[in-house]
């Protein structure tokens, strides 16, 4: 029993060991002359074709083992390629969209013969409704100056310029009052004038409407230009919810802003509309 447990060897393992001595004796094989290679490729050609038919010859059979490093540095040079190539789609995908919104901006603009400076935000300031944006005085901007969308919804305003920066105050900004009309169904009624103020955490609210006036939800409120800073007709947002109390000379509402902070990519500066 000892000694059929000693001869029996795993097929795998004389496998491995019958590769490795075809492998030393083929290599050794460059010290020989050609007669003695000839010999030797005559005696093992039906070795070697039956592996060839298996799935190749004896080096392709040993190439894993020699040439992992090469497949390894081509994988990785593939990667960096592709890595490549995804960031430069993603570049021309940011500079379409970027066109598409000064395309939309210009004609959405053309009637108010608006100059538009393109500005990108870079960050937000959550607790009191501050943003960023990458142009300040060497670009042209000014304190003051709007801050709209390509479709002509305001942002906010310029309160403090860098040379290369500027912070912009949403009108979201407890701080922030903007003059506003109620735009009616009937053209020809008059207005409902109000202002709209911030209450902080990108949210708005309608105050100094008249108790008398008829507001409803889902009406559209826009900047009446009253205070000089901000042109008319620029979109602030829509009613939501209407407080009338008869004992008070004004009623108010809770709004619903047009803006959008998660879509900031790219806004635009009136640079040329500033009153003081």
């Amino acid at each position: 029993m000892n000694m059929y447990a000693k001869n029996k060897n795993p097929w795998w393992k004389k496998t491995l060991i019958g590769v490795a001595v075809l492998a030393i004796f083929m290599g050794s094989l460059m010290l020989f002359e050609s007669p003695i290679k000839n010999v030797f490729y005559y005696l093992m050609s039906p070795l070697l074709e039956a592996s060839w038919r298996a799935g190749g010859s004896t080096s392709g059979f040993l190439a894993p083992f020699f040439e992992w490093k090469s497949l390894a540095g081509q994988r990785d040079a593939t990667r960096k390629e592709n890595e490549a190539l995804i960031w430069q789609v993603a570049s021309l995908q940011d500079s379409l969209k970027e066109l598409q919104h000064i395309k939309e901006a210009g004609e959405n603009t053309s009637a108010d013969n608006f100059t538009l400076a393109t500005v990108r935000a870079l960050g937000q300031d959550t607790t009191s409704d501050f943003i960023l944006i990458d142009e300040g005085s060497e670009q042209g901007i000014s304190e003051n100056m709007p801050v709209i969308s390509s479709t002509k919804v305001l942002y906010g305003k310029v309160v403090k310029v860098y040379n290369s920066f500027s912070q912009v105050m949403l009108i979201s900004n407890k701080n922030s009052v903007v003059d506003v009309k109620i735009e009616n169904a009937d053209a020809g009624e008059k207005p409902v004038l109000g202002a709209v103020k911030g209450s902080g955490g990108f949210s708005l609210y309608l105050d100094l409407v008249s108790s008398d006036a008829e507001l409803a939800q889902q009406d559209n409120i826009v900047t009446s230009g009253q205070e000089g800073i901000f042109p008319r007709n620029l979109l602030i947002g829509m009613i939501s919810t209407v407080h009338k109390n008869d004992a008070k000379p004004f009623q108010t509402a809770d709004v619903q802003p047009f803006f959008d902070v998660k879509n900031m990519d790219n806004l635009f500066v009136i640079t040329n509309y500033l009153k003081k």
